[in-house]
């Protein structure tokens, strides 16, 4: 059922600059294997744009190598993120949308994602589903588990603060 994990791990590899940490990612593809049980790989895209763009389809490919592996892909929606102002990853905060806005959003995302994924081993989520039913006590729990010195470790956030440029809380 699964290759060889030295034969997944050069697919997995291809085209990509560094696997951080690669030995973890052994480990995990040497149980799937002996075990027999997919890995689930997941990746998040904020629907920010009405339209997935190049650098979303570079990654959509490595989780087409991962379900050519015999592997499922969870494909995670960003609409409760979308909601807020997502700031990570970003040399700004990324604008509020209304939920009407997020829809429109994601109205086509599914059909240009399946150009790429396999749709018999994709499971389309969104982060809403989750996210939405915290209460505040939930979210304060969350966050402080996050300090602004690992924040500042991102180069992102990092650059905008050198900048004086707004870091959102969020």
């Amino acid at each position: 059922m699964f290759l060889p994990v030295e034969e997944q791990l050069e697919r997995i590899a291809a085209g990509a600059s560094e696997i951080i940490p690669e030995a973890e990612l052994v480990e995990k593809l040497e149980r799937s294997r002996r075990t027999r049980t997919p890995l689930i790989i997941k990746q998040g895209f904020d629907p920010t744009r009405p339209d997935l763009h190049i650098g979303h389809g570079v990654s959509i490919h490595k989780l087409r190598t991962f379900q050519e592996l015999g592997h499922r892909v969870v494909f995670v929606m960003g609409t409760y993120t979308a909601l807020i102002g997502d700031p990570s990853g970003r040399d700004e905060t990324r604008p509020v949308l209304t939920e009407e806005e997020i829809e429109d959003n994601l109205a086509t995302y599914e059909e240009q994602v399946f150009r790429i994924l396999d749709p018999e081993r994709t499971e389309i989520r969104r982060n809403g589903e989750w996210l939405a039913p915290l209460a505040l006590k939930d979210i304060l729990r969350l966050t402080s588990q996050y300090t602004v010195a690992r924040m500042l470790e991102r180069d992102d956030f990092a650059k905008r603060y050198a900048e004086g440029r707004p870091v959102a809380i969020s």
